[in-house]
């Protein structure tokens, strides 16, 4: 080991290797740092933090640091200021998508919209896209508000808009976009892609604010790099491109995330994007033990796509990587929830990990049946919750009345006469005159269209948001949502709306004016504020790690954490990797890099489990394939566990006929097995690793491989 003393001399001596003293003592210029899983990169980058403010004297304003996750954030925050002695730091840590906001709202009026803007979730863009598409005029298919949603997303993060071929290919879709982003510029509100977005497009566009902000941040920290968008990409190149000072960390080998945009090329291109980079490798593991990390390295070593790392660890004795095959899914889930029993595995240091969601339904019942409490992460949040979400849309009205879904959402919440046809009246008139909802309803008292009572509740209900708003830039955001409770008589309306369920939605109403304290208190911020930490939180975000539960999420949710007991759930072909119409040489890897990155959160025990026949959707299927992964690892490096009985192996199902590629092209009509009809919108690579994106009558599109997929080609092709 070498040993690194800070400039000060304050603290104690900090212990690093040599590969990441060398990574934290690195010349100025571009920089990557290849860090295996458990390498201790988080530590590097606080390290390369505080070696810029003692060893180098840079002033601590001068430092960005961008991450993915506020929990992430937080710990880097937190981890900087214990390591530099002080109670809060200098230096800008956060989220790509927080120093988004943070520019916008300085910045956005460069762009031509104001500076005061929402931010929508999910849902609320659901609810945006559900409504335009019921106003489409007759003849035009949309798929479902998701599937456009995801389009569109999958455009913005590669920082594109529909060009010619898609309004050709897909006119309603693009319709629908301009329709969509139209709309977020009326009521000034933005989506979570705006904030990379028009990010990148105010860097670009405006030389000065660039410039301004090179000379602000003259070291650029890039966290998680291998999970970078096109987007994040290009605030990174530019914000770093006046001095050349981007310092990026990452591991291609833990590349998960291209179905939300991310890009692994960002990664393994560094060295062609920057040729003078340095580039460090990370690769002493100090988390997992040697047959743990052996089984991963045995998987992720058969992928091409890789920069390349020889990851080890000291820590050379340990358990056998286990293995358990089920008769079906129940006796997996029910094995999974009597092994941790017999071996009496601490609750809070015990995870399930599994590929998709609907895995978790069986796991669940069998911990119940036990008595095991569990916690589901992605399932329903808390903030996903009718009454927060009630209370969140009046708390954005008052600091942007323009916001149009918020006023939809509450504007008969509780109930004050104002139907759906005096709704649609006052949508109609906001249209004609191209006004937002609340001015309409500033001036409905003169509205005779309107019943009485409708006029005077919208007149109420102006002067609560007006009175409140006033509040909100003053006073404390607790102050402000006890005062909103009270004149709406808000717990009244929920005792009366469900008088069943009343006691728990009104403590969730406490828990959430609580949490408003808690905010105060901390972070000693205005509603604004508050709003936005809301509109960054993730579902991981949420996370009680400390709590004597056994936590239940998928393999992406997984990602950063880590636990002294992994059960990884459902390695059969078909569920990991997913999917059972693609052979993909792209997509196959980034599955065996999740299937990597699901082994590597194990510090202790490792548990793989799989089933011989599952019920997916109802359906039942048997004969499952066992995972290629298996297969990668090796039986010399997996312990079997039987609990009787071996159940039969599964087969390898027989491979559907291979389609004439020759005769598909773009507009062919299709059939598949499974998805019905269609029409193929384009295609990609030729001969066997050819793939098409086809869009079914359902509304459903997928990139299939055709020398996989049991597909058939239809007579014609698509009008």
């Amino acid at each position: 080991m070498t040993t690194f003393l800070s400039a000060e001399n304050k603290s104690t001596m900090i212990t690093l290797n040599e590969q990441q003293r060398a990574a934290v003592t690195a010349p100025d210029g571009p920089t990557l740092v290849l860090a295996g899983a458990g390498s201790g990169k988080t530590r590097v980058i606080i390290e390369r933090l505080a070696w810029l403010i003692e060893e180098r004297g840079i002033d601590q304003r001068h430092l960005l640091a961008m991450t993915f996750t506020n929990r992430a954030a937080g710990e880097m925050r937190t981890r900087l200021a214990k390591r530099l002695g002080v109670d809060r730091v200098g230096a800008w840590v956060g989220t790509f998508h927080s120093f988004g906001l943070y520019v916008l709202r300085r910045d956005m009026e460069r762009l031509g919209r104001p500076r005061q803007f929402t931010v929508f979730d999910a849902t609320d863009q659901v609810n945006l896209m559900k409504r335009l598409v019921r106003e489409l005029p007759g003849g035009h298919d949309a798929g479902t508000p998701r599937e456009t949603l995801n389009w569109i997303s999958q455009l913005k993060q590669q920082v594109k808009a529909p060009g010619p071929e898609d309004k050709e290919r897909e006119p309603t879709l693009t319709r629908l976009w301009h329709q969509y982003h139209e709309t977020l510029f009326r009521i000034s509100a933005v989506d979570f892609d705006d904030l990379l977005v028009l990010t990148a497009r105010l860097l670009q566009e405006h030389p000065d604010v660039r410039e301004r902000y090179q000379r602000r941040y003259r070291h650029v920290m890039i966290d998680e790099y291998q999970d970078t968008n096109r987007a994040q990409y290009v605030v990174a190149r530019l914000l770093s491109e006046g001095h050349g000072n981007i310092f990026a960390v990452g591991d291609e080998d833990q590349g998960i995330y291209s179905w939300r945009g991310a890009d692994i090329n960002n990664i393994l291109d560094f060295s062609r994007d920057f040729p003078e980079a340095t580039v460090i490798r990370l690769e002493q593991n100090y988390r997992s033990t040697k047959p743990i990390l052996d089984a991963a390295n045995r998987v992720v070593r058969n992928n091409v796509n890789r920069l390349g790392k020889n990851l080890w660890t000291a820590q050379e004795k340990g358990d056998r990587v286990r293995f358990f095959l089920g008769e079906d899914g129940d006796d997996e889930a029910g094995f999974i929830a009597n092994d941790m029993a017999k071996r009496g595995l601490p609750p809070q240091e015990t995870a399930v990990l599994y590929r998709t969601n609907i895995q978790a339904r069986t796991i669940e019942r069998a911990l119940r049946m036990k008595g095991q409490a569990y916690i589901v992460i992605g399932g329903i949040k808390y903030y996903s919750r009718k009454e927060v979400k009630d209370i969140l849309a009046y708390l954005r009205l008052l600091v942007n009345p323009r916001d149009d879904e918020s006023l939809r959402r509450i504007i008969n919440v509780p109930a004050r006469g104002i139907g759906g046809v005096s709704l649609q009246r006052i949508e109609d008139y906001a249209k004609l005159r191209h006004v937002c909802l609340m001015d309409v309803l500033r001036e409905i008292d003169g509205d005779e269209t309107l019943g009485a009572r409708a006029r005077a509740s919208a007149s109420k209900l102006v002067r609560i948001i007006d009175d409140l708003a006033l509040r909100a830039r003053t006073e404390p955001v607790e102050v402000v949502v006890e005062a909103l409770l009270d004149k709406l008589d808000y717990r009244s309306h929920v005792k009366r709306d469900d008088e069943k369920d009343a006691k728990t939605r009104i403590e969730v109403v406490d828990d959430f004016v609580a949490g408003c304290a808690d905010f105060d208190r901390q972070a000693g911020g205005n509603l604004a504020a508050f709003l936005q930490d809301l509109s960054l939180m993730t579902d991981v975000d949420d996370w009680d790690p400390g709590e004597a539960v056994v936590t239940l999420m998928t393999c992406h949710s997984a990602k950063g954490l880590e636990f002294d007991h992994v059960y990884l759930a459902g390695l059969e072909e078909g569920l990991l990797p997913f999917g059972v119409d693609f052979d993909s040489h792209t997509e196959i890897e980034e599955e065996r890099r999740l299937c990597y990155v699901a082994m590597t959160r194990a510090r202790k025990t490792l548990t793989l489990t799989a089933a011989a026949s599952r019920t997916i959707y109802g359906r039942t299927h048997d004969e499952r394939r066992l995972s290629r992964f298996l297969d990668e690892i090796g039986s010399d490096q997996l312990e079997e566990v039987r609990t009787g009985p071996s159940p039969a192996k599964p087969k390898r199902p027989q491979a559907a006929p291979a389609v004439d590629t020759e005769r598909i092209k773009t507009g062919t009509r299709v059939r598949h097995a499974k998805f019905g009809p269609g029409y193929v919108m384009y295609t990609t690579g030729s001969g066997k690793t050819m793939k098409a994106r086809i869009r079914f009558k359902t509304g459903r599109t997928a990139m299939l491989m055709l020398s996989q997929a049991p597909l058939e080609i239809l007579e014609g092709k698509q009008p």
